[in-house]
């Protein structure tokens, strides 16, 4: 939280910011401290603060979402929005795109997710704070250092654990983000074609009805 803070006091409340935080509640309860004590925002008994929780954020929510954003404020000050969710669609995040397109004066949203969710057209208009208790996980789970055979068997692990479809795709695209970061620590044009890969991979995963268990496993095969 402390990155948010300082980002506070030296420019003001960017429009939007997303988290990469498995510990949501905590992250959620500082985050309504600093917007009591710091910016000023009530988070109860305030028809200008919301908070949502989902497992799978879909398109009928984003519009919605996207429709309260643009109402007028009744208190006369911030709108606020809070979105904690473990999985958005790619259709949902092209609805919200629009709004973070064109922020509306006075309207912040904060996301909040156990992984990194975002298409890279919404990531890259947010203000991106991660975990660095995941950060350091991932450094010591090397994907790339892994024999075939355990690459395959991660997969597996990944697509026989779990029926929701959802979920699944949630952990799929972990751990392509966590393959996207190993690549990009060697060398961006040394891998350069095992990130497109990557990149092809990421596109399939969001297609609705993708089968994530070739997609993985290809993956694995080409990198």
């Amino acid at each position: 939280m402390h990155q948010i803070i300082d980002f506070y006091h030296a420019g003001g409340l960017h429009h939007a910011y997303f988290f990469i935080e498995h510990r949501a509640e905590e992250i959620i309860s500082k985050l309504k401290h600093f917007l009591e004590n710091t910016v000023g925002v009530k988070t109860s008994g305030n028809p200008d603060f919301w908070h949502g929780k989902f497992n799978t954020l879909t398109i009928d929510h984003a519009r919605d979402i996207a429709d309260s954003s643009q109402r007028r404020d009744f208190s006369g000050g911030k709108k606020v929005f809070i979105i904690q969710a473990d999985f958005i669609t790619e259709e949902a995040q092209n609805a919200l795109l629009k709004v973070f397109e064109e922020p509306t004066d006075g309207t912040h949203f904060f996301i909040i997710s156990p992984q990194d969710i975002l298409l890279p057209t919404l990531r890259s208009r947010m203000v991106v704070i991660e975990s660095k208790v995941e950060s350091e996980k991932l450094k010591e789970k090397s994907i790339l250092n892994l024999k075939m055979k355990d690459r395959l068997a991660k997969v597996k692990e990944i697509t026989d654990a779990i029926s929701d479809e959802e979920k699944t795709k949630q952990d799929a695209i972990a751990l392509l983000n966590q393959i996207e970061k190993e690549l990009y620590d060697l060398g961006t044009e040394k891998f350069a074609d095992s990130l497109k890969v990557c990149e092809s991979a990421r596109a399939s995963l969001y297609d609705r009805g993708a089968p994530v268990k070739i997609i993985l496993e290809n993956l694995m095969l080409s990198i």
